[in-house]
């Protein structure tokens, strides 16, 4: 087998740190970069480093990726803008394949491209694209840890209540575990020919479940009917423009909640999706039932308490 040599950005996050250590664990050569002062203290020894400031220190990014064929960003929010130095490098060197980071679903509509988070991420592929860099986009849907555990789609698991946005009782929502989207980064980009990824819009879906079947999974884990609260598609638009116009932090979780309600979020991640050969999917009953939703990571009080006012 010939394995992709791959430069990774961004190791320490809550996704990106099982999608690192998947990549690792695959076999593909690995070279992390990462910023001065980050911790790597748990980085494998067969992992390559190089520590950098990727906006500052240009001539030094380019020298770190002659030898790459595939640049993997996994940044979260912060990182985001940071980027575009990728973008200006890339062309200086002999990268085949440039992977933005996305870790969400592709926004395709006007209003989902002026949320504050999916607008810098289309900023960065549109840069990519005029600089003729070949690009990956991968749309992983909804991560399960945090879709049911803090409130993004309106599902307070914790609390057996959830909001049944237009007609989200019926639609389906794609749902994935972050050891499945680590799996399928390793699965997609380990030894693929970076010529067989170039352009494409790759999706990553664990399972798929509507409104009503999340809430007779809760019915059954808990022995008693969800509190179901209900809400049109004209509030939480509303609530995305303003959460937009006065700089909110929530116009993504009201977005998001909108394109279920309205029965489009199922096809955001996309047309092509991607298949992990010989990975066991987990169930949503045994994800909401059995008790095999790990825990989403550790979020500051007023975020969780946000979350949990939209829910009435």
């Amino acid at each position: 087998m010939s394995y992709n040599r791959i430069a990774v950005y961004g190791h320490r996050g809550w996704a990106s740190s099982a999608i690192f250590n998947a990549l690792v664990a695959s076999g593909a050569p690995i070279k992390l970069i990462h910023r001065p002062g980050s911790d790597v203290s748990s980085v494998p020894s067969s992992v390559s480093m190089v520590e950098l400031d990727i906006e500052k220190q240009q001539q030094e990014l380019i020298a770190a990726l002659q030898d790459i064929d595939i640049v993997i960003s996994l940044v979260g929010l912060e990182g985001i803008l940071k980027q575009h130095a990728f973008v200006k490098a890339i062309p200086s060197t002999n990268v085949k394949l440039f992977v933005p980071s996305d870790l969400g679903v592709r926004a395709d509509d006007e209003q989902g491209l002026r949320v504050p988070m999916k607008k810098t991420k289309d900023e960065v592929e549109e840069a990519a694209k005029k600089a003729d860099i070949s690009t990956t986009m991968v749309q992983v849907g909804c991560f399960a840890e945090s879709a049911f555990s803090i409130g993004i789609l309106g599902i307070d698991y914790p609390g057996n209540r959830m909001v049944f946005t237009g007609d989200s009782a019926n639609q389906f929502v794609n749902i994935c575990t972050r050891d499945y989207v680590a799996a399928a980064y390793a699965s997609i980009f380990a030894s693929t020919p970076p010529a067989k990824l170039a352009g494409r819009v790759i999706g990553i879906s664990e399972l798929k479940a509507t409104g009503s079947e999340i809430a007779a999974a809760l019915k059954k884990k808990y022995g008693a009917e969800p509190q179901i609260f209900r809400h049109s598609l004209e509030k939480v638009n509303d609530e995305v423009e303003t959460c937009i116009k006065n700089g909110i932090p929530l116009s993504l979780a009201w977005w998001v909640r909108k394109m279920w309600g309205s029965g489009t979020l199922v096809g955001l991640v996309g047309n092509e999706v991607w298949e992990v050969e010989g990975y066991k999917k987990v169930s949503l009953e045994e994800l909401l039932v059995g008790g095999k939703l790990a825990p989403y990571r550790n979020m500051p009080p007023q975020i969780v308490q946000a979350f949990n006012d939209t829910i009435q």
